[in-house]
């Protein structure tokens, strides 16, 4: 076993247990507030990924947008209110940028807002699932199966991957990993919800591929900004793992959808 593997697996084995209480037990405001700090260090990473202009300012810009989001303001106000201090933050500062670093700047804000709108939808999906009758066993089936989705597709990857699923973007990745991820990560979040929420067989399984395929897409997502950036990971927080952005980026997508999805069931 590889040391990077061995500082992957005692991460998660230390990591599991907290996130488990935090989906099923933790209580409010603790849920909120672990949320919070998982939102708020998600957006701090970003900024400081993309190497942003001023970043402090898109920093607290998107710490505000957050703030609005765990106060009870519907997803959309912040989102709005993010691109409008994005775009100010953006101006004031090109004002005083050498020549020729507008283009570079714009493309890195762009890239980093659509990724920072979606770490806001997936914090207001949250706080809306958890008032729900089932929603901590949502979540708990949500997370078990893009966990579940993520270790099928690095083993089997490992072990049999040949066809490359998107080189230019993750050279690692293979079909054979990626298919594996969806089957596994869409029977374990059908499996929870059935036992833990009495949902219907056909209605787990629908739910559940669009969970796995979501938390695949969102994966890509984040590793093509990570290669447009030229960085490898999104920090160091978590050994063998990277950074709090790269544990959470195939769940944002797919909690939001799969879980907008579930409030309208």
């Amino acid at each position: 076993m590889s040391p990077e593997l061995m500082r992957r697996i005692l991460t998660a084995l230390v990591l599991a247990p907290l996130a488990l209480w935090w989906l099923w037990l933790a209580p409010s405001p603790w849920f909120e507030a672990l949320l919070g700090l998982v939102g708020a260090g998600a957006l701090v990473e970003l900024v400081g990924m993309l190497s942003l202009p001023a970043g402090s300012g898109f920093a607290i810009a998107a710490l505000a947008a957050l703030a609005l989001v765990l106060a009870g303001a519907h997803a959309t106000l912040a989102i709005s209110l993010l691109g409008l201090l994005w775009t100010g933050v953006l101006a004031w500062q090109s004002r005083r940028a050498a020549e020729g670093a507008l283009p570079r700047a714009v493309r890195d804000v762009a890239m980093a807002y659509w990724l920072a709108v979606w770490i806001l939808l997936f914090v207001w999906t949250l706080l809306l699932v958890f008032q729900l009758p089932h929603g901590r066993a949502f979540m708990l089936g949500a997370f078990a199966g893009v966990w579940a989705a993520d270790i099928a597709a690095y083993f089997v990857g490992r072990l049999i991957g040949r066809a490359r699923l998107c080189p230019a973007i993750s050279p690692g990745k293979s079909v054979e990993g990626a298919l594996a991820g969806v089957a596994l990560g869409a029977v374990t979040a059908a499996a929870i919800w059935m036992l833990a929420a009495r949902v219907s067989l056909p209605l787990a399984v629908g739910l559940g591929l669009l969970l796995a395929v979501a938390s695949v897409l969102g994966d890509l997502a984040e590793s093509a900004i990570k290669r447009v950036a030229g960085v490898k990971d999104s920090g160091t927080l978590l050994p063998g793992h990277g950074g709090l952005l790269d544990r959470v980026d195939g769940l944002m997508p797919a909690v939001t959808i799969a879980g907008l999805a579930w409030i309208g069931f």
